[in-house]
């Protein structure tokens, strides 16, 4: 098992989708901290500048990224049904329970490496943009729990986009119908029936990130 979860992590490292879809986390990362530097304390703001919270949130755009890794698991086992490699994965170890659980390990791997560069960018932004706008930063137990939430949900949606890929082996479905849903069906069912909405993955992940106190 050691060496296929090897032979997984080797692919990951040898093909340049990862790398783009780090660089792609970390502009969104960047993006979603400046929105909340930009934005405290305006007008109808939901955040103002002297929030308790108000680092916590920031930091909590790091979560962005949770997209970007579901989409990574996805990519990562839909792409080997559409160019052939995985009969050769097959063929080398017959039982694919394996294979994919050596994927299953090594796309969480790659989760918690997204994961740790995306926190570090959001704290390191957070606690330069918020004093520049005059926000309030303050380091406690919910931005350390912020933290630890963005690192789980990261580590956990790489499998998913796995479990997924293996469902649905036709790649353009798969993205497609995954972000349909976060995007589209997760948020009309946090509107219409919010008992339901919160029991989703988004919902969940908001629980985690206590986003929805």
């Amino acid at each position: 098992m050691t060496a296929l979860v090897r032979a997984e992590l080797l692919k990951l490292r040898t093909v340049r989708l990862p790398l783009w879809l780090l660089l792609t986390t970390l502009a969104l990362v960047t993006l979603g901290v400046l929105a909340t530097a930009l934005t405290a304390g305006l007008e109808g703001a939901p955040l103002q500048r002297d929030d308790p919270a108000l680092l916590a949130r920031s930091v909590a755009s790091a979560a962005v990224g949770n997209v970007v890794v579901l989409v990574l698991g996805i990519l990562t086992l839909t792409q080997e049904f559409r160019f052939g490699t995985a009969t050769p994965s097959f063929l080398v170890t017959p039982r694919r329970s394996r294979v994919l659980v050596a994927k299953l390990i090594a796309i969480a791997v790659t989760g918690l490496g997204f994961a740790l560069v995306s926190a570090a960018l959001a704290v390191g932004l957070s606690a330069v943009l918020l004093p520049l706008r005059g926000g309030v930063v303050t380091w406690d137990r919910t931005v350390l729990e912020v933290l630890l939430g963005v690192v789980l949900l990261m580590v956990l949606y790489g499998p998913i986009g796995i479990a997924v890929g293996a469902l649905v082996r036709n790649q353009i479905a798969a993205v497609v119908g995954s972000l349909a849903w976060i995007f589209v069906v997760e948020q009309l069912l946090v509107a219409l029936l919010p008992a339901v909405g919160r029991w989703t993955p988004g919902g969940a992940s908001s629980a985690v990130l206590q986003l929805g106190d």
